[in-house]
């Protein structure tokens, strides 16, 4: 769309409205701006800051007013909702599905939820990880394309997601699907695509393409996994995907853990399904993100989203219990004297009075740098991997004249093995005598490449951001779908090594592991509860026991880090009023002691461990 500027306009009120839409300018002249209409759409609040605080006028074309008219009529849609009985009658779902040609049939629960999103212009579907939520969007997709309202549908999703989006769209409906994937910028996309599976790092990076596709015909956009943009605007991915709003026609948001650190997370999905409403919808306290899990808010926020999503608790899908077995152990003598020495290095370094912001890069390296040490020291001198997550990026720790801690890293790689290591190696052969297998999760890709040889007597299959998916990797190259196949299949094959960010989320592993160990975690309450799910979800057969096995070296960052994650999946729980979310995903606490106090943040809370005299999180 043009923006143009009249001759008595303001020149503040000009440069303010230039600064807001200049994600999105593709041209213009000193008077006239090109700019994307999605990102002038989002961009409204500046718009009105130019005519009322600078007291410019605005006048509007008709294709931006008809555009505004739907905005305005999606808010009088969400609201007269719920004027209108709750109850819907899933019987005639079930006819209606069928005439459309849906062939899987829906659990009673999956019902009742697609009973609920229907009534809504835009849903969000918070259940848990394992309960069916992408048959639950196919049947939304079918029903809203047989009603006339949806033509083509774009999943944007982890790419560890594509296979179950494929393989679900096939098993429900009838005609079979043309779906294609989005491989990036030199992919084709079809014009006659019934689904288009895309990531989020791909919208971001060839964004005009698939909003071509978004407005070649009406389009159900789904977010797989939404909690992704919980950075929104801040983000480069958040920020392509809520602008990409604005030309779908039907939104819907799918995640199981929808605020892995509190109220404030529900932002981004929450201006994705109704752009401008926000406001509207979330309380002022959600956003104060370091106030997110104070229960006030988390009650508050709760009651203010209830309308707009469906949850399907863990309780509902009456599968078998969890097995918590927390083994806590002291390091060994060398493995406790450099994390003494590291963590005597930073102590004092940091200080609560000062900004946090500023200091996150530096607090962010230093929590790394502890992890590591409290798992396998000899990660220090190395630094994070290549196919690290790029929020764990860090370099070697830096030993310039710290004769002492270089001695020590020198001694500790002739003398010791880590204690985390054997007992990783002591349970994954007792499970082989069994002939049962083992999923081991660590954040860290290098504890990866290091443990697959001290386990190769078990054949392990690999998998981290640096093993391709199928869909795109070059003819011979190992993927991650070759690797999930041995490990599910091969009988040799008994022991899955993998990392969070690559195998967290859309990988299903229950029928083939019910133990799994890991050896680290981070403050990322998100990973560890999606981790979880990947062998505790629907379809796990009556009797079988999940069990998890967490290891952690007594006095370190990994006890902070353990009641941090409970703290979080607590506030979780109460925001999506699940409370047997903490009874499947969090340990029992030992009787008679008390969950610590709620901190404002993970680096004020690491700070305070830093500052410490006796180096124990309080």
């Amino acid at each position: 769309m043009i923006v143009e500027r009249r001759d008595d306009a303001n020149d503040g009120a000009w440069a303010r409205l230039q600064e807001a839409l200049s994600r999105g300018i593709v041209g213009g002249s000193t008077d006239r701006t090109d700019v994307r209409a999605d990102v002038f759409l989002a961009e409204l609040a500046a718009v009105r800051e130019v005519r009322d605080l600078f007291g410019q006028k605005i006048q509007l074309g008709p294709t931006l007013t008809d555009q505004l008219r739907s905005l305005a009529q999606d808010r009088k849609a969400r609201e007269k909702v719920f004027t209108e009985p709750v109850w819907a009658p899933t019987d005639d779902l079930e006819a209606e599905l069928r005439s459309a040609g849906f062939k899987r049939v829906l659990k009673a629960f999956q019902l009742e939820n697609l009973a609920t999103i229907l009534r809504l212009p835009h849903g969000a579907d918070f259940s848990v990880p394992g309960a069916g939520k992408t048959t639950v969007a196919l049947a939304n997709f079918t029903l809203n394309r047989a009603r006339g309202r949806v033509e083509q549908m774009l999943v944007v999703a982890p790419i560890a997601a594509f296979q179950a989006w494929k393989e679900d769209s096939v098993e429900c409906l009838s005609s079979a699907p043309s779906i294609a994937i989005h491989t990036g910028n030199a992919s084709l996309i079809q014009d006659d695509l019934d689904i288009l599976l895309t990531n989020y790092n791909r919208v971001a990076s060839d964004y005009d393409r698939i909003r071509e596709f978004v407005d070649l015909r009406p389009t159900h956009v789904i977010l797989d996994e939404a909690h992704r943009i919980k950075r929104g605007e801040e983000g480069v991915h958040g920020r392509a995907v809520l602008d990409l709003a604005y030309a779908a026609r039907r939104r819907d948001v799918l995640t199981g853990t929808p605020a892995p650190q509190g109220a404030f997370d529900l932002i981004a999905p929450i201006r994705f399904l109704y752009p401008g409403q926000d406001q509207q919808i979330l309380p002022a306290s959600a956003y104060f993100e370091r106030s997110g899990r104070d229960q006030d808010v988390l009650l508050e926020t709760g009651a203010a989203i209830s309308r707009y999503f469906v949850r399907t608790p863990k309780s509902r899908l009456e599968l078998p219990p969890t097995n918590f077995d927390v083994v806590t152990a002291p390091m060994r003598p060398i493995q406790q004297a450099i994390y003494d020495a590291l963590l005597g290095q930073y102590r004092g370094a940091f200080a609560l009075d000062r900004d946090t912001r500023r200091q996150f890069g530096r607090i962010g390296r230093v929590m790394m740098y502890l992890l590591e040490a409290a798992t396998n020291p000899m990660l220090l001198v190395a630094g994070s991997d290549e196919h690290d997550l790029q929020e764990f990026t860090h370099p070697p720790v830096e030993l310039r004249g710290d004769e002492h801690l270089a001695h020590l890293l020198q001694r500790y790689r002739e003398h010791e093995i880590p204690w985390k290591y054997d007992k990783v190696a002591e349970i994954v052969a007792k499970a082989a005598s069994e002939k049962e297998k083992v999923i081991v999760w660590s954040t860290f890709v290098r504890n990866l490449r290091i443990l697959a040889p001290h386990l190769k007597d078990y054949h392990p299959a690999v998998v981290h951001g640096g093993v391709p998916p199928a869909d795109g990797a070059a003819p011979g190259v190992l993927t991650r779908d070759d690797e999930l196949d041995r490990f599910r299949n091969d009988p040799d094959c008994t022991v899955l090594l993998a990392n969070p960010a690559a195998c967290g989320e859309g990988v299903s592993l229950h029928h083939w592991c019910h133990h799994a160990i890991y050896i680290d975690r981070t403050f990322n309450a998100g990973h560890y509860l999606q981790s979880q799910d990947r062998i505790h979800r629907l379809g796990l057969r009556d009797g079988v026991l999940t069990r998890y096995t967490l290891l952690i070296s007594g006095g370190t960052i990994d006890e902070l880090v353990d009641g941090r994650l409970r703290e979080k999946i607590v506030a979780l729980a109460q925001l999506m009023d699940d409370p047997g979310l903490v009874q499947v995903a969090l340990p029992e606490t030992d009787a008679g002691t008390s969950e610590p106090p709620v901190a404002i943040d993970d680096a004020e809370v690491l700070t305070a461990y830093l500052q410490a005299a006796d180096g124990n999180a309080t």
